[in-house]
């Protein structure tokens, strides 16, 4: 991660939090969530002097990972695009590989099964990593929206706006 220090800035502001309520806070000129990260990779072998890292993104599946080595403790990978899915108990009709979306992955995550699941059991980083995952399910929803306008054919609603 990086961090980033303003020595102008008030360092009272660094104090231990006295409230026990989680929350993602974002500057964005459009309103819209981070895609980008302040998480970068570091590679071992620097072919290429000018880049010496790279920023990790939302859809990354070492994401998860990266950011939480205490919830993810063998590195297993975390949820990627078109990530397909075996037939589960609530697929619609008679499908036998579905498409896992990232909503339906975090949820997953955070089930409570018979095993032991150290993502619901971590307290207040179980929190930070749910608010973390709200974020990144907005982030995606809306990076979606802004990519597929084509197959959204948004052009049909146009005609429904005006009437209102």
């Amino acid at each position: 991660m990086v961090f980033r220090l303003d020595r102008h800035s008030d360092q009272r502001r660094y104090n231990a939090p006295t409230a026990n309520e989680i929350a993602v806070v974002f500057v964005n000129s459009d309103g819209e969530p981070p895609f980008e990260r302040d998480i970068r990779v570091y590679p071992l072998n620097l072919q290429n002097p000018q880049q010496p890292f790279s920023n990790i993104n939302i859809l990354s599946p070492n994401l998860d990972p990266m950011a939480y080595p205490v919830l993810f403790p063998y590195g297993e990978p975390g949820w990627q695009p078109n990530w397909r899915c075996e037939y589960y108990e609530g697929a619609q009709g008679n499908q036998s590989i579905v498409n896992l979306t990232m909503l339906q992955y975090k949820s997953a995550l955070t089930a409570v099964r018979d095993d032991f699941n150290p993502i619901i059991s971590a307290e207040k980083l179980t929190q930070q990593c749910i608010v973390d995952s709200n974020l990144q399910v907005e982030a995606n929803n809306l990076n979606f929206i802004r990519t597929h306008q084509q197959q959204l054919r948004t052009e049909l609603y146009r005609g429904l706006a005006n009437q209102f």
